[in-house]
């Protein structure tokens, strides 16, 4: 699976995105593990570090942990869907807003992610236009 080429979003927020909808959808399922970095970076045709940022993001969110040397497992029990409804001005507690230092570095991480994203894109069309036919 490729992800658009033509998105304005980040690579790793629009493989969250996907992981996301497929935890709250049930088909991935509370205590189930989720996909590791490395089969998100093969899956979605990415960096791993893109990968493991989109991981961070989703236990950002409380949706999956972490078990070193086991892999990321989906919480049990789910935390609540963000509110979306128009009107509501219900504000997340103080301990759970992120602070300006961290929202620095989470911009900062983004631009350093599309720009390793862009280079890789720029090895792997150099590469094919390098490589020498093998001799028989």
């Amino acid at each position: 699976m490729s992800l658009p080429r033509d998105s304005h979003t980040p690579p790793y927020r629009l493989v969250a995105d996907e992981i996301r909808k497929q935890i709250r959808s049930g088909r991935i399922k509370p205590g189930e593990r989720v996909p590791s970095s490395r089969d998100l970076e093969a899956e979605y045709e990415i960096a791993n570090m893109t990968a493991r940022s989109a991981l961070r993001l989703l236990r950002d969110e409380g949706l999956i942990y972490s078990t070193p040397g086991r892999g990321n497992f989906v919480c049990d029990p789910l935390p609540p869907e963000p509110s979306t409804t128009a009107g509501t001005s219900k504000q997340e507690p103080a301990e759970h807003m992120p602070t300006p230092e961290y929202v620095e570095l989470s911009q900062r991480l983004d631009a350093v992610n599309a720009r390793l994203d862009n280079l890789l894109d720029v090895f792997q069309q150099l590469a094919g236009i390098t490589e020498k036919p093998k001799k028989k």
